[in-house]
């Protein structure tokens, strides 16, 4: 039976890497002696040893500083690399052949072998697979080791930390991780960003975002460590024009870095309570969107116009040729006339820009100084956009402002809605669904918050210190806190008129659509914004002069279907009317008139300072809309619009009823259309009751009504 016998070999490494301190001295001074030897042989000049000298430490400190060595290891390369250097120049100098010089070479190597350790490129690590841990750096190797420890604690997550950076304002730092591939997604993460901030003992105001990696399987964890949120930041006086296809800043984050938002394709929606910061947050988008040079901003605010006051102040005070807001509105009316020509500018360049994209090989409508963005910043919008809400006119303004969050985004008209809440009873689920930027302001319940970016999200009010601070939401991205810049009044008249000097004007055909209606819109705006301190006091001064007059006696007046034989109100009365505003509160209510009569007033002794409300004539659009009813009750507004001869007339020289024009006129008279659709000669549309006219002319006959200038200028105007 044969036996084998195996005998065991030894491999020799012939290999010159190096695997321990003595094998790496050993290799060094050998190398350096047969430098030497070979610079000696060829009698090379000395000085070439004190170059070479300086270009390895060089090399060493350059080298060092990419690895991010610690500072005892490039300390530890450039003594080494000096002490060769010297000794090679010296030798090449005084000749190598001497018992001294080896000598010097021996002590040299036996010195840089007993230090060796002190050249480590990274600090000892203990345990096995920790191949990671090579990309930390010594000083913050602990942070990591720290964080793998806690996400395992909390998340049940064995992950692997691979960098730590500290931010540049010295307030956090940030934790990159790699995640394990058994199933683990960066929304876990989100979900504990709350618990792994209370597990860290963070300071109050302070918190962990959870955000993208370089991919899928990597997560950087935004650690805050110093709360910036709890002081104001002013808004920064910079007024450089700029294009709305850049980023809007709003604000800063916990990093002090800004906080950005694109506005060309997405609405953006804003909530929070009653002085939680939305609108110093809409006054930061004002600003930003007004500096651009090919966007403007048109203001509706139902909360008695007070966005709008200081950015219209210069323009109101006449130290501005015009407004920084191109069009404001602070009546229901005004603002579903806003809303409705948007809409209609909107469908218009839907046909009129496609030569326009077809040049510009773009599906995106360009936008620039002659064809700007419309942005429409709606404050308080739960008073427009309630589902709940039954008025007409807010129904109309409703629907109009939804309908264009959905077709205006590549004709560029755009929509920024404000709301206390984001449930569905102050905002429709469209239009949330529909914004692409959401900004939540500071709250008191946390569920107000998961109303609007979902639940699980990671929100939490521990990283809102208070008002001005809220969470923002670009996209798909996580909601991140921060801070809104905050403007003073003083700060918003600045701007408004850095505005006023930079924004365009709106492009020549949405003019044209938007027809006379956005022509007047100045004098309605002058009207609605003044100041009405010096109006509240003439006021007061007519009521007291009005309470001792003697009450009038009221008679009425046959007329019959056709207004224009009814009598000259004008000479019913001894003299001019006072305000109306004056006269509605010093007269008693007025009755209904009866069929055919309307009422006028005759005083039974003359009173200097009685009413003669009377006497003010029916405007002319109203005289011409009786008469066009004619017998009918109800009249479709294109048929009313035509009889009246508003119409549009486009290149092709055809003649279109212009409603919107329409509607501006008799909305001041308090005519509006009727909720509800109508049959009239086989076609359904909506259109207005012969009954809200007559109303209307007997308001302004009695004085209760003021017709406003640019309505009684009609159709001169």
């Amino acid at each position: 039976m044969a036996t084998k016998t195996s005998a065991k070999t030894t491999k020799v490494h012939w290999s010159l890497a190096t695997r321990s301190p003595v094998t790496a001295t050993a290799q060094g001074a050998l190398a350096l002696a047969a430098v030497a030897v070979a610079g000696d042989l060829a009698a090379v000049e000395p000085l070439w040893g004190g170059a070479a000298t300086a270009a390895g430490a060089v090399a060493t400190v350059v080298r060092s500083a990419h690895l991010a060595h610690p500072p005892a290891g490039l300390l530890y390369r450039l003594v080494c690399w000096l002490g060769a250097g010297s000794w090679l120049t010296y030798t090449l100098a005084a000749g190598l052949w001497s018992q001294s010089a080896w000598a010097v070479l021996g002590i040299g190597a036996a010195t840089a072998g007993i230090l060796a350790p002190l050249g480590r490129a990274t600090p000892r690590t203990s345990g096995a697979g920790r191949t990671g841990r090579a990309l930390v750096l010594g000083r913050t190797a602990k942070v990591g080791e720290d964080w793998e420890r806690r996400i395992q604690r909390v998340c049940r997550m064995r992950v692997q930390v691979t960098g730590v950076a500290a931010w540049p304002t010295r307030c956090g730092y940030d934790v990159h991780v790699d995640l394990p591939g058994a199933g683990s997604t960066r929304t876990q993460l989100a979900a504990a960003a709350d618990a792994l901030a209370t597990d860290a003992r963070l300071p109050q105001g302070c918190g962990v975002e959870i955000t993208p990696g370089a991919h899928r399987g990597a997560v950087v964890l935004r650690v805050a460590t110093v709360n910036r949120l709890t002081e104001n930041i002013d808004y920064p006086a910079d007024y450089r024009p700029r294009s709305i296809m850049e980023p809007i800043v709003l604000g800063e984050y916990r990093d002090s870095s800004p906080t950005e938002v694109l506005l060309r394709e997405a609405s953006a929606l804003v909530t929070g309570q009653k002085g939680s910061g939305k609108t110093t947050t809409l006054h930061a988008l004002t600003a930003g969107v007004g500096l651009c040079r090919d966007a403007l901003v048109w203001h509706i605010d139902l909360n008695g116009g007070g966005m709008s006051q200081a950015w219209l102040h210069p323009w109101l005070e006449g130290e501005s040729d015009r407004p920084a807001v191109d069009w404001a509105a602070a009546t229901p009316e005004e603002a579903v006339t806003i809303a409705e020509t948007a809409l209609a500018i909107a469908k218009d360049r839907k046909k009129s820009t496609r030569a326009l994209k077809i040049k510009a090989n773009a599906s995106l409508m360009p936008v620039s100084a002659d064809l700007p963005e419309i942005v429409i910043i709606v404050d308080e919008g739960a008073e427009a956009l309630a589902p709940a809400n039954r008025d007409p006119v807010l129904r109309d303004l409703r629907e109009a402002l939804e309908e264009l969050q959905r077709i205006g985004r590549n004709e560029a008209c755009n929509v920024v809605v404000s709301s206390l809440r984001a449930t569905q009873d102050m905002i429709s689920a469209n239009v949330k669904k529909q914004s692409g930027v959401r900004v939540g302001m500071y709250v008191t319940d946390e569920e107000e918050l998961s109303f609007l970016f979902g639940w699980n999200r990671g929100v939490s009010l521990a990283d809102l210190p208070g008002v001005g601070c809220g969470f923002i939401q670009a996209g798909q991205g996580a909601p991140r806190p921060f801070r809104s810049y905050y403007m003073r009044p003083g700060d918003i008249v600045d701007a408004a008129h850095a505005v006023a000097r930079i924004r365009p004007e709106l492009d020549p055909t949405a003019r044209k659509v938007a027809g006379d209606t956005y022509a007047t819109r100045y004098a309605r705006m002058r009207r609605a914004f003044t100041d009405l301190d010096t109006v509240q006091e003439e006021l007061a001064d007519v009521r007291q002069t009005a309470a001792t007059a003697s009450p009038p006696h009221l008679t009425a007046v046959p007329c019959g279907p056709d207004a224009t034989a009814w009598p000259d109100l004008r000479g019913l009365t001894r003299k001019p009317a006072a305000p109306a505003m004056t006269q509605a509160a010093a007269w008693p209510d007025l009755p209904r008139p009866r069929h055919s009569e309307i009422l006028r007033a005759e005083h039974v002794r003359p009173v200097a300072a009685a009413p003669a409300a009377a006497s003010r004539p029916l405007p002319e659009i109203l005289r011409r809309a009786l008469e066009a009813f004619g017998s009918d009750t109800r009249m479709h507004s294109e048929a009313l619009a035509a009889a009246l001869g508003i119409v549009t007339v486009n290149d092709a020289g055809q003649r279109t009823p212009d409603v919107l024009a329409l509607a501006a006129l008799l909305r001041p008279l308090g005519v509006a259309t009727l909720p509800r659709a109508f049959l009239r000669g086989g076609v359904e549309r909506r259109g207005y009751a012969r009954e809200d006219l007559e109303a209307a002319a007997k308001r302004i006959a009695s004085g209760e009504l003021e017709v406003p200038a640019d309505v009684a200028a009609w159709p001169a105007a």
